[in-house]
């Protein structure tokens, strides 16, 4: 896998994990998907992506 295949699976990964925390009543499952998509999130950068400061500031974008 390239590093490009890569950095698309981890976006597509942030995406399923912001899905799946839209409407969650329960905050223990979103306090873990959240910090779910901060790993990945920091993948990102250390794969040279440029991203917001907190992954959550990109949550506007890919509602």
């Amino acid at each position: 896998m390239t590093n490009k295949e890569r950095i698309a699976r981890i976006k597509k990964a942030r995406k399923l994990i912001l899905s799946a925390m839209s409407g969650c009543d329960a905050p223990q499952i979103e306090a873990m998907l959240r910090g779910a998509d901060m790993e990945l999130h920091w993948a990102l950068w250390n794969l040279g992506e440029v991203v917001s400061l907190r992954p959550e500031l990109d949550y506007g974008k890919r509602a």
